[in-house]
């Protein structure tokens, strides 16, 4: 019994040893080249901006130009990316990722830090389209279409 086990064990170490390593290999080009700079906590109003991100604050819109060059490579079918961080009433950030590469969407939806919300994990979604609808109260807004999943992403036009 003791022989059998110790060759069982050596069996395994050989066959662990000499495995291809591909699976670990793989990564997923948008997680590989991650564009955007690493999040500074707390991510306040004021941190949101100094990174970079679109800030949507209390009806006020911060970085509009970041938005607007995003949203004009969209149309010139250029790659582009841009972060989009809203904050709830209670001053909590929702942060939205597009990574645009000319014809897709890649959407990354991280609503973790609202503390009074759901707390849902980090989704991520791709697209095929980015369009400004009108909602039924009159407002205008960007949406997400043609969408794998849900669509998470609703962005107010100012």
């Amino acid at each position: 019994m003791g022989k059998y086990l110790i060759m069982l064990c050596l069996a395994t170490v050989l066959v662990t040893g000499c495995s291809s390593n591909d699976s670990q290999q793989t990564v997923d080009p948008v997680e590989k080249k991650n564009p955007f700079p690493a999040i500074v906590e707390p991510h306040n109003g004021e941190q949101a901006e100094k990174s970079g991100d679109v800030v949507f604050l209390h009806g006020e819109m911060r970085n509009r130009e970041k938005w607007e060059s995003f949203m004009q490579n969209v149309k010139q079918n250029q790659p582009d990316h841009v972060r989009v961080t809203m904050y709830t009433i209670e001053g909590d950030p929702i942060i939205h990722e597009l990574i645009y590469d000319g014809t897709l969407f890649q959407s990354t939806y991280d609503a973790t830090r609202d503390k009074y919300g759901s707390r849902e994990e980090i989704m991520t979604n791709t697209c095929k389209g980015l369009e400004l609808t009108k909602m039924e109260r009159g407002e205008s807004v960007y949406v997400l279409t043609n969408c794998e999943k849900q669509n998470s992403f609703y962005f107010p036009k100012m």
